[in-house]
């Protein structure tokens, strides 16, 4: 697997030096491409990274919020009219009304993000669960944030890639992603600007450390959460940046 970072930035950027795109992270498959969140702007990103959208077969989504999945409408668009999924399907999977949001998105844009020539899947999740996807399996849990949010574990040929997606401080979570891998964690605010549903530098590093997972990336970063995390953070741990290649 190799992870490829189309947006490693939080929703907001202004007056950063170092621009980011919001939350998008494709894991590639050999010939498959899974998303992880797809923010606005990210479809763009996708090209820019050298990948092909017509490899997409599944989308996992975090939770509903725009920087997150904001370029979901623009995926469908592109598959109504230039393109389409290899697989002959998209599956889209995400917590809680995810069903009811596409379908939303379907009738505001009618009939412009309708599926033509190829199936497309909703899979909604509620709680725990686990689902094999042809030659991989994911696994989701819940975690808090101020709109229904699942964390996935993504496990392919022996490896395992756990995305937190947004969270507010969560013991669960570093169970959840023990021994990963690869753990991409967010960490989106300083320490004086604490908040809930986000993690701070101090909350994430502990995260990562009580994970035990092999390799752990900061994500989701602001100019001030970075610089904080910097200062703070143990010899190998990885802060994402768009277009960033990490292999699992």
């Amino acid at each position: 697997m190799e992870l490829v970072i189309l947006g490693s930035g939080s929703a907001f950027q202004e007056g950063a030096q170092v621009v980011r795109n919001p939350a998008g992270y494709a894991l590639v498959l050999g010939r498959r491409v899974v998303l992880f969140d797809f923010g606005f702007g990210n479809l763009r990103q996708l090209w820019r990274a050298g990948l092909s959208a017509g490899d997409v077969s599944d989308v996992f989504l975090s939770h509903r919020h725009p920087d997150h999945c904001g370029d979901l409408v623009a995926l469908l668009f592109y598959f109504k009219y230039d393109g389409r999924p290899k697989s002959g399907e998209l599956t889209v999977w995400g917590p809680k009304g995810i069903r009811e949001f596409v379908r939303r998105i379907q009738t505001a844009y009618a009939p412009w993000a309708e599926p033509k020539d190829y199936k497309l899947r909703i899979r909604e999740l509620n709680g725990n669960g686990r689902a094999e996807t042809r030659e991989s399996g994911v696994e989701w849990m819940p975690v808090p944030h101020p709109t229904p949010s699942v964390a996935y574990r993504f496990l392919y040929k022996g490896k395992s890639f756990v995305y937190s997606g947004d969270t507010g401080y969560c013991p669960a979570l570093a169970d959840f992603a023990a021994g990963a891998d690869l753990f991409a964690l967010e960490c989106t605010v300083p320490e004086r600007e604490r908040m809930d549903g986000h993690l701070t530098p101090k909350l994430a590093l502990a995260t990562l450390e009580a994970s035990g997972c092999k390799k752990g990336l900061l994500m989701h970063l602001s100019p001030k959460s970075e610089s904080e995390a910097r200062r703070l953070a143990p010899k190998g741990t990885l802060f994402a940046r768009d277009l960033m290649r990490v292999r699992v």
